[in-house]
């Protein structure tokens, strides 16, 4: 049987899109279940980082299904952001999320007042009673958005915990974005956002905390409450080991007529180097080009044949607009980049290939590291956020070589 028309193309390549087979994250969904049975005793909070194309997003849903389906929690999960930076844009995302988990579950019903507050300006406390239990929530500082996060996710939580739900886990993706700023006079919406969720939880309220970005979240956290390396779990999606990247490729074809030799396979798994989305990209592709060609199964000749769509896809839909989205100083210091060994990126090989300043070279790094293009793993040394990058920036530099600039 060949790739017909009617048969729809089983792989999918894409932003936070599902695939058919999720392959090899079945430790991290193990871990998740154990969080979830270990609260509210023990902080339901995860921490989820690692590079783009690594399946993050993708985890993040599945563990939402889970969270929903199978352990019976309320939640939300929504994608941050930059317009989210600031305090009050943040709290007023949390305050939305909430008010639509609360009509989920009495839709068209008044929401039953499960906090009532007592007049404390002089010291800036809220108190409530909840299971026989007065909690004291102290708001010192910036007090109001404190407040309203705080007491927004208390009266979600405890609606939940009322209609029989296991918790309330506020899930968010793309949280690097959230940071606070170095100046103590500045914006701090992730310290506001862990202070309100470390309040609760600390008097066992049931409510839970999901972060899912890149590597430089962890950094951001640490930042904003040094505590936090005890109130998440911390889990590095990585890529895909060998084994798993062959059943991710291979498992969508089940039921479909379509076969891929052992050599095409052996070729993709080395060439994807287990990054999900790769694979989903190649495996696309190669159906395509096995419906054009009439035939029934992936092989390298066909793989041969497809390898240069494959790879201007690649830069057109993932890479390229990570780099035109930069002022043309940041452009250019990262084609700089191509031509130094990695990994890791020096700041001392940038500083000698591109003839900048030591300061300017920190500078642009810095803002290259804010637009989450690459994260800092230690002093003077960068690696990018997404994968086989290096490899792509010397593509563009020989095609931009080509037309003369």
């Amino acid at each position: 049987m060949t790739a017909e028309p009617g048969n729809r193309n089983p792989y999918r390549p894409g932003a936070a899109v599902s695939p058919l087979f999720l392959a090899g994250r079945e430790r991290e969904i193990r871990r998740f279940r154990a969080t979830l049975h270990a609260a509210p005793e023990l902080p339901a909070n995860v921490r989820l980082t690692g590079l783009r194309g690594v399946g993050k997003s993708v985890l993040l849903k599945r563990l939402e299904e889970i969270a929903t389906e199978d352990e019976g929690w309320l939640t939300s999960r929504v994608q941050v952001e930059p317009r989210h930076y600031t305090e009050a844009d943040l709290s007023e995302l949390i305050g939305g999320l909430c008010r639509s988990a609360e009509l989920q579950i009495s839709r068209g019903a008044r929401i039953r007042e499960t906090m009532r507050g007592v007049a404390a300006s002089a010291r800036g406390l809220v108190r409530v009673t909840w299971q026989d239990i007065e909690l004291s929530l102290g708001l010192p500082g910036s007090a109001d958005q404190e407040h309203s996060v705080t007491r927004a996710l208390f009266e979600v939580a405890v609606l939940a915990d009322q209609h029989g739900y296991g918790g309330y886990l506020l899930m968010l993706d793309e949280a690097q974005v959230i940071r606070d700023d170095r100046d103590r006079s500045g914006q701090h919406p992730l310290s506001l956002l862990i202070a309100a969720v470390n309040t609760l939880q600390e008097n066992e309220v049931p409510i839970g905390l999901v972060l899912c970005g890149l590597p430089t979240l962890r950094a951001n956290l640490l930042k904003a409450r040094t505590y936090t390396e005890r109130m998440f779990r911390g889990e590095e999606i990585s890529r895909l080991a060998g084994s798993e990247a062959a059943e991710a490729l291979v498992r969508p074809l089940d039921d479909t007529g379509i076969t891929a030799g052992e050599a095409l396979v052996n070729r993709v798994v080395a060439e994807v180097e287990g990054y999900p989305f790769f694979i989903q990209l190649w495996g696309a592709e190669l159906w395509e080009a096995a419906h054009l060609a009439g035939v029934d199964c992936f092989d390298t000749l066909l793989l041969d044949s497809v390898e240069p769509d494959i790879y201007h896809r690649l830069d057109i839909d993932f890479y390229d607009g990570r780099v035109e989205s930069l002022t043309q100083a940041e452009q250019d210091l990262l084609m700089t980049t191509a031509g130094c060994p990695y990994p890791p990126l020096k700041t001392a090989d940038i500083h000698n290939k591109a003839g900048k300043s030591e300061g300017n070279v920190n500078v642009l790094m810095g803002r290259l590291t804010e637009q989450g293009v690459v994260f800092r793993v230690q002093v003077g040394q960068y690696e990018y956020t997404a994968p086989k990058f290096h490899d792509y920036l010397q593509r563009r530099a020989i095609r931009m070589a080509r037309r003369g600039r």
